[in-house]
């Protein structure tokens, strides 16, 4: 539901994540993060969507390896391991850091009849929380993991978002390696004049080697509505517009057993001031 990765830059019940991280997300990845990808208000500028995330199910990893179990949304592209035994269940842990401050991705795939299930949860410094849920589809190369999501404020103690619906794209062909999240926020529903959002973050990888990719990031958030801010959370009124877009590049990098790093730098457009974006991502693989 949100490399989420289903984290998640939005706000959703998304990261999520974005890419997001999805989700929760990158998920095998799989949640795009959220993106990414959920939170209650507009997300902080440079930030990822609960979803974003995500989580987020991400899917298969780097150039030459053998394809990674079925993502959960919100994480990133799988490392390539060795295929797990059927009573293992493929699960996957992530942390993302950006301009939303840190977020925290967990997720797994269950086996339920014919249908493989993915699940993640996302947290945030914020006091948000995020789950999201949703089938995986293994199409070949592509995995396409749809979700729905709730989040909590757990500072209110109320819920906050409706974070729907959710889709974590990921598609493995081997040098090139692509994630997409897409997940909608609905937080009016619960708080009148809150903002509701449509989040997406795209992002491909060319591996020249094995453990080394780089390519370009797109993340959009975009404002449903008019929105009446939140003077004690310094979320400032906004209307139905462009709220971020943010173009960049990003690198994956294999990092030991089962992990994977992305770093991401980009450049936001709709800020005066503070132009620069970025997040750097840590995802495990069980």
């Amino acid at each position: 539901m949100m490399e989420n990765g289903m984290g998640r830059g939005c706000s959703a019940l998304a990261c999520v994540v974005g890419l997001l991280v999805s989700p929760a997300a990158w998920a095998q990845d799989p949640a795009p993060t959220p993106a990414d990808p959920g939170t209650a208000a507009a997300p902080p500028e440079g930030s990822a969507p609960p979803m974003e995330p995500t989580a987020i199910a991400p899917a298969p990893a780097t150039a030459g390896d053998a394809a990674a179990p079925t993502p959960a949304p919100g994480t990133t592209e799988p490392v390539a391991e060795p295929p797990a035994p059927e009573s293992q269940i493929p699960s996957w842990f992530r942390v993302d850091a950006d301009g939303g401050g840190l977020q925290v991705w967990a997720g797994a795939t269950h086996k339920v009849g014919p249908i493989d299930l993915a699940s993640d949860i996302f947290l945030t410094t914020y006091g948000f929380a995020e789950f999201d849920i949703g089938p995986a589809f293994t199409l070949g190369p592509v995995i396409l993991n749809p979700m729905v999501g709730m989040g909590f404020n757990f500072i209110s103690r109320q819920p906050a978002a409706l974070i729907a619906p959710q889709l974590y794209t990921f598609i493995d062909v081997k040098p090139v390696y692509f994630e997409s999240w897409i997940s909608t926020s609905f937080s009016s529903i619960f708080t009148d004049g809150a903002q509701d959002s449509f989040y997406t973050r795209d992002f491909l990888l060319v591996y020249p080697t094995d453990d080394f990719g780089i390519g370009p990031h797109f993340e959009l958030t975009y404002g449903l509505n008019e929105s009446a801010g939140d003077d004690a959370a310094g979320v400032p009124p906004s209307v139905a517009d462009i709220l971020s877009l943010q173009v960049g590049g990003v690198v994956g990098l294999n990092y030991g057993t089962g992990n994977k790093l992305l770093l991401y730098l980009g450049y936001e457009t709709q800020a005066e001031d503070n132009k620069l974006a970025g997040r750097f991502t840590f995802i495990h693989n069980f």
